[in-house]
């Protein structure tokens, strides 16, 4: 845990109060980074305290980025679009993290993205993508813009593509719908049925085979709902789980195969660069047969 230190200026009767009026930090943040003991220390003018960045910093995003290439596809008024490579997070829960989308922004000098929503870490970003997934994301760069977007999603994106690789010759194109349980525990896998229940959520998406090479097919996702997961969880459940995905049953690969191709709103934005999906298939003539194929669904 990184520290700073703090020189105190004046008296005060506690260290959580001394805080809120210097820092202007919540009662809340301060019970997160400090036992009941310190909170309640008397401060002393011209002492010092040692301070965790990451309290000192909260909500600021670190202007260093850590991770692999970030590409900007696009820009307008409105919105920034970006290719999120596999491995890394969409944005920081904390200022010492370093390997996140909002940290690429911050050090490149695209201030606007990370200006709004600046009470919280996903700062303008209209949706999220898992870790291990690649693909494009759009981040609103003014709060109008991501009011519009986020308080209307369902309508406002009107249709969510992916790839997925499989092994394996797909056999279950068409649309499907299944109810999910969440097991309350972050980081396990999602519990998928072909029942309702009265704690369930419906989740439903669209699936079409691009092609099949090597043994393993090329699938097209129109994803309709948005659980997490929920394309992992659904294709395991239909007995072909992503390349990749050792958590939902997949053989272990150089990284998931799963990947956000292409999501339409007021504007459409896409995203062919999907990493090692090359590997496998010939990404060119892939996106011209998911092209062709969008009229299907």
């Amino acid at each position: 845990m990184e520290l700073v230190e703090l020189s105190w200026l004046y008296d005060d009767s506690s260290l959580k109060e001394a805080l809120k009026k210097t820092l202007g930090s919540s009662g809340q943040q301060i019970k997160r980074h400090f036992s009941s003991k310190e909170q309640d220390r008397p401060v002393k003018a011209r002492s010092t305290s040692r301070l965790p960045l990451d309290f000192v910093n909260h909500l600021k995003i670190n202007p260093e980025y850590v991770g692999p290439e970030v590409k900007i596809i696009s820009e307008t008024k409105d919105y920034i679009v970006l290719h999120k490579p596999p491995g890394i997070h969409c944005h920081p829960l904390c200022y010492t993290d370093k390997d996140t989308l909002l940290n690429f922004l911050v050090q490149e000098g695209k201030w606007e993205a990370v200006e709004v929503n600046r009470e919280n870490y996903d700062r303008g970003l209209l949706y999220r993508l898992d870790h291990e997934t690649s693909g494009v994301m759009v981040l609103a760069k003014n709060e109008p813009f991501l009011k519009q977007i986020r308080e209307h999603f369902s309508t406002a994106m009107k249709r969510k593509f992916y790839w997925a690789i499989v092994e394996g010759d797909f056999d279950k194109e068409g649309l499907w719908t299944h109810h999910f349980r969440a097991s309350g525990v972050k980081g396990q896998k999602q519990k998928v049925s072909d029942d309702t229940h009265e704690l369930s959520q419906e989740a439903t998406l669209a699936v079409l085979k691009v092609s099949m090479n090597q043994g393993k097919s090329l699938l097209l996702v129109n994803l309709k709902t948005g659980l997490r997961h929920q394309i992992r969880a659904q294709l395991a459940h239909l007995g072909f789980p992503i390349l990749g995905d050792e958590l939902y049953g997949g053989r272990a690969a150089e990284r998931l195969f799963l990947h956000a191709l292409r999501y339409e709103f007021t504007d459409t934005v896409e995203d062919s660069t999907a990493e090692l999906f090359h590997v496998f298939f010939d990404l060119n003539g892939s996106l011209q047969m998911s092209h062709d194929m969008l009229g299907r669904f």
